[in-house]
């Protein structure tokens, strides 16, 4: 979350969000609809297909929901072609890989987005997948090409390819300001390893890395920051 935050203030204009009419799709406990209320966005629509986790995050964020701030749903990502297309920022953050085909839903997201506004687009990787089964003795899995997780583990059943979803992003309009690797070595790295560092010193490496390449396309997740035409 601390990259993301940084990510964030450093593309967006924080000087004019407080106008902003900003929905988050699938969005968990809420962290993001906080984030963005804290910002000063006075209108944020929040969306999760689990009706515990509405209730967590409205319960958790409930002076912004009494304030008339902030609406709280119970729906789908893939229903999202019903709903305005007026958003200043769509966020959708982890959400797409838990799909069937969720390159569908790229461009409902975008369509989403009003002429100059933003959308945020985090996205499992797959290419992280595939190094890490090359690491840890399954390679066979790895070179078969099936990244796919099972549906009863922790594995997002369709981890995706950034280039792909890039490509995706232009074909709508999108212009990407923004795409970097979340996690782009610290999940490879093992635990005893890690330990020699400092949290702040990660964070330090993480945030130098995770725009350039080759590394923004290898960590666990690959976020896109992108503003329609």
């Amino acid at each position: 979350m601390r990259l993301v935050d940084a990510l964030y203030r450093k593309v967006l204009p924080l000087d004019q969000l407080e106008n902003w009419k900003v929905l988050d799709a699938g969005g968990g406990l809420g962290q993001m609809s906080h984030w963005f209320l804290e910002q000063g966005v006075t209108s944020v629509d929040y969306l999760d297909v689990s009706e515990q986790m509405v209730t967590a995050a409205t319960e958790s964020l409930q002076e912004y929901y009494e304030a008339g701030q902030l609406n709280a749903s119970v729906g789908s990502v893939t229903d999202l072609s019903e709903w305005p297309s007026d958003y200043d920022f769509v966020n959708v953050h982890a959400v797409l890989e838990w799909l069937e085909k969720p390159e569908t839903v790229v461009p409902i997201l975008c369509d989403r987005v009003r002429p100059g506004g933003y959308l945020g687009l985090m996205v499992y990787n797959r290419h992280m997948l595939m190094m890490r089964h090359m690491m840890r003795g399954t390679l066979k899995r790895a070179m078969s090409g099936n990244m796919a997780g099972d549906k009863r583990g922790l594995t997002p059943i369709s981890p995706m390819d950034p280039q792909a979803v890039a490509k995706d992003l232009q074909a709508c309009g999108m212009t990407i300001l923004c795409q970097a690797g979340i996690r782009s070595f610290s999940d490879l790295t093992e635990k005893a390893v890690l330990e020699w560092y400092t949290e702040e010193a990660v964070f330090d490496a993480e945030q130098a890395l995770c725009e350039q390449r080759p590394y923004c396309d290898l960590g666990r997740y690959t976020l896109f920051i992108a503003r329609k035409s």
